[in-house]
């Protein structure tokens, strides 16, 4: 299965993957708190699907988002800040003890997505509820028609502006609560199955100080020698 998103910028899409939705009558609007999501990998009978993540992890507060993917059974952490009012992705991966980030600013993000596959999104008239919240389904269609259609399943009902803005999906204005990308040589499927409404420190959204800046190819060398 070809890669839907290039390796850098994959999980803006999660953590920037967000929905546009209506809501539940017994949800407000929250603008901060934690989403959890369950990852399922698709073609299980790969060799190596046991060292993919099962949870993200995402953490959102003043149109910032927070991502965290654990695999190979603690051994590597990869994580994202997405930060819209900044226009700039912080990429972070940890291996056992070793730590490198890669900060792509808006240039940066806009040449990235000029090389991944472009798509078309249409909406639907189908909804159901996920984690609580009545959401909308849409469906990506790739432009040159060589990649699987995406379907994607996005709320309004949680207050981020612009959160899919780094990724392919930017037309749609919501965070998305089911999705389908490609990841660690994995096809995975990723479904919200908790909002929580929570304080969220400013310092979650700042790069720690233990963290050694490596360049964008030196970070995809990280995630090929993973896969």
């Amino acid at each position: 299965m070809k890669k839907i998103i290039s390796t850098g910028l994959i999980f803006c899409s999660l953590l920037y993957v967000l929905t546009g939705c209506n809501h539940d009558l017994f949800h407000s609007r929250i603008s901060e708190g934690t989403i959890e999501y369950k990852i399922i990998v698709l073609d299980s009978a790969n060799p190596m699907a046991k060292m993919a993540p099962d949870k993200m992890t995402m953490k959102f507060k003043n149109n910032q988002e927070y991502a965290e993917l654990i695999a190979g059974m603690g051994l590597f952490e990869t994580s994202f800040i997405n930060d819209e009012p900044g226009k700039k992705v912080t990429q972070m991966v940890r291996m056992l003890n070793k730590k490198w980030a890669y900060i792509a600013d808006t240039a940066a993000i806009n040449k990235e997505l000029q090389h991944d596959v472009q798509f078309t999104i249409t909406e639907t008239d189908v909804t159901k509820m996920i984690a609580g919240y009545k959401c909308k389904k849409a469906i990506a269609k790739s432009k040159d028609g060589k990649n699987p259609d995406v379907e994607l399943y996005y709320t309004n009902d949680i207050k981020l502006d612009q959160p899919n803005w780094a990724t392919p999906f930017k037309e749609i204005d919501g965070v998305l609560m089911q999705y389908r990308i490609a990841k660690y040589g994995f096809y995975m499927e990723f479904t919200a199955d908790k909002v929580e409404p929570d304080k969220i420190e400013d310092g979650t959204f700042k790069l720690p100080a233990d963290y050694k800046m490596i360049s964008k190819q030196q970070i995809d060398d990280l995630y090929k020698g993973f896969q």
